[in-house]
């Protein structure tokens, strides 16, 4: 065993004890410190017996946690960044967290969620048994440029020996990794939408035969039924599908390779029965058991980091997370509120990056490549922008139609939270930008305590 491997490993891991001794998680900074002392680190490091990534634009870190959960819930001894970054440093942390002073695993499995943009410098030096992709969509441009640069990236990094289990309603997902055969696809195939305009700016010409593709119907930007008159290339036939979903009862149903399955909804925006759909697959395809996945999804939650519910006084205060710079997950989560059966709310906005405000210039670009026509939605009486971007989320919101009367701005995050009138709205949502979660927690607080002082 290198010298120079287990010299890298007890500093992390001395870093990492030092850190949490000052109340901190530190959370990539351990494995910053072993790959900056030992740059293979991850290829040395003993891996647990059965290794599990989760990748794709959006729902990593819920589809990672779902699958971690029910493991957990059925015995399983899991080693899991979602506290975590999903880059090399964070992969390396998580690892050497559960390892012994000389780097062998403490734990069975492993449930890790990668950065795409990573996958080069992570999947050099670890193979996974299993990949879950959720999808590929328009993100960061500064960070992941577009759908075409980031789908070569991963077919690059990854090696064919790999099981993919991918989302096959996702027309560029779901044609991934095409060196490895061994596949599986999961999608929807209950409350199948009536439009079938194909409005996707990240996929319009078949990438086979440059023929423009049409749709049988969509979901949202490329989630749906795709295919291409020319060659005939479609979307993927899921092999697990949610085929039925019961907003009143709380339950859907995924039909398990013709196998129903009967699941409590942990939470029913379309996206995450998608998160959940996409688990669901990754552990039957495992071997557990179906009814210890039944079983554990009863007592299943969504990370209160990404939504959150609490009622106060009279006041019922519903958080959504909301990624920045991300066009189709903000305006996934312009749509979800939009669809709460409620009457009657008050919006507070809070989609602000600190890094990129602050000694640093910021591109704007994907507030105006954001569909805000949710926004216009008559349940929606009041809108708040709080942050420095405010007067360009308010200008976009005003080019989708939304009535000016409706909205209000503040520079100031925290003072969003005064701007809002809780005499007047009893259904208050907070949707906030991952990089200010500690702020949003704060601006909930303080509306909390307004809602019960009345």
């Amino acid at each position: 065993m290198s010298p120079r491997f287990i010299f890298a490993l007890w500093a992390a891991k001395l870093s990492r004890l030092v850190i949490r001794l000052f109340g901190r998680d530190g959370s990539c900074v351990p494995g910053i410190i072993a790959v900056k002392l030992c740059p293979d680190f991850l290829a040395r490091l003993k891996k647990p017996e059965t290794l599990i990534c989760v990748t794709g634009t959006n729902g990593k870190t819920t589809t990672s946690n779902l699958i971690t959960s029910v493991l957990r819930k059925c015995g399983y001894e899991v080693t899991n960044n979602s506290t975590g970054s999903n880059v090399q440093g964070g992969v390396a942390t998580a690892l050497l967290a559960d390892a012994t002073l000389t780097g062998k695993p403490k734990k069975s499995i492993a449930v890790i969620e990668v950065d795409e943009r990573s996958s080069l410098k992570v999947y050099r030096f670890i193979t996974p048994d299993y990949l879950v992709c959720n999808n590929i969509m328009r993100d960061s441009l500064k960070r992941n440029a577009h759908t075409d640069f980031i789908s070569y990236i991963l077919n690059t990094a990854l090696p064919p020996s790999v099981k993919v289990v991918l989302n096959g309603d996702d027309f560029i997902c779901s044609h991934l990794f095409p060196d490895n055969r061994d596949r599986v696809y999961f999608g929807m195939k209950s409350e199948i939408p009536e439009g079938s305009v194909l409005a996707s700016r990240d996929v319009v010409y078949c990438p086979e035969c440059g023929t423009r593709l049409t749709a049988d119907y969509v979901r949202f930007d490329h989630i749906g039924r795709i295919r291409c008159p020319g060659c005939g290339r479609s979307s993927e036939e899921p092999d697990y599908a949610v085929t039925a979903v019961d907003r009143e009862g709380r339950r859907f149903t995924v039909s398990c390779r013709g196998e129903e399955l009967d699941l409590r909804i942990v939470n029913d925006n379309i996206v995450n029965l998608y998160n959940c759909c996409g688990a669901v697959a990754l552990l039957c395809e495992m071997g557990i058991e179906k009814e210890k996945i039944r079983s554990a999804f009863e007592e299943m939650k969504i990370v209160s980091s990404r939504y959150d519910h609490i009622d106060s006084g009279k006041l019922s205060i519903t958080t959504q997370l909301s990624k920045g710079q991300n066009p189709v997950a903000t305006a996934r989560a312009f749509n979800y509120i939009a669809s709460l059966p409620v009457e009657k709310k008050c919006l507070l906005i809070m989609i602000d990056d600190k890094s990129d405000n602050t000694k640093n210039s910021e591109s704007v670009c994907w507030i105006y490549d954001t569909d805000y026509s949710a926004l216009r939605d008559p349940s929606i009486d009041r809108i708040i922008f709080a942050g420095k971007r405010c007067r360009d989320h308010r200008l976009r919101a005003l080019m989708a139609g939304v009535d000016p009367e409706k909205i209000l701005t503040t520079d100031d995050l925290f003072a969003g939270a005064e701007l809002v009138d809780c005499e007047k709205y009893e259904n208050i949502c907070i949707l906030n930008d991952p990089y200010i979660l500690k702020e949003a927690a704060q601006v909930r607080e303080t509306i909390a305590k307004k809602g019960a002082a009345e």
